[in-house]
């Protein structure tokens, strides 16, 4: 008897090189979505960066604005003093600079190129196209 594989029995309707096309092809996608997973959490860090980062700039800024006009409104032409504002308005900035980082980070390519067996696979199978399609002319 048998032990039981993990791998699905072929059909004997199916040839075997079929077959053994069908596996090649799943294990590539396979391949291919681990690193598509593995693109994706390197991304993941940037993106919840930027969203606290862009979520603080805003209630700084609206904290700030709201202090501000309101000295302006209470004091009607007097100086303002370096205060909070100040530094809030230096926090936002940072935060500004933390956001554009971010982004350079998320908007640059990836060391590896992605999908590179697809990609060597699809090429090979072009050319065969190719080499077939003059085979069969000059037959």
């Amino acid at each position: 008897m048998n032990p039981p594989s993990d791998e699905p029995e072929p059909s004997p309707s199916l040839p075997q090189g079929l077959v053994g096309y069908l596996r090649t092809r799943i294990q590539l996608v396979s391949i291919e979505t681990r690193e598509a997973g593995e693109h994706l959490q390197r991304k993941l860090l940037p993106i919840i960066l930027v969203a606290v980062c862009a979520l603080g700039t805003y209630l700084l800024l609206l904290a700030a604005l709201v202090s501000l006009l309101g000295k302006v409104l209470k004091m009607m032409g007097e100086h303002l003093l370096l205060g909070w504002e100040t530094a809030a308005f230096l926090v936002a900035g940072l935060h500004i600079v933390i956001i554009f980082a971010m982004k350079k980070k998320l908007t640059s390519k990836p060391n590896a190129p992605l999908f590179e067996y697809s990609r060597a696979e699809l090429e090979r199978d072009r050319e065969w196209l190719q080499e077939n399609k003059t085979t069969s002319k000059n037959s």
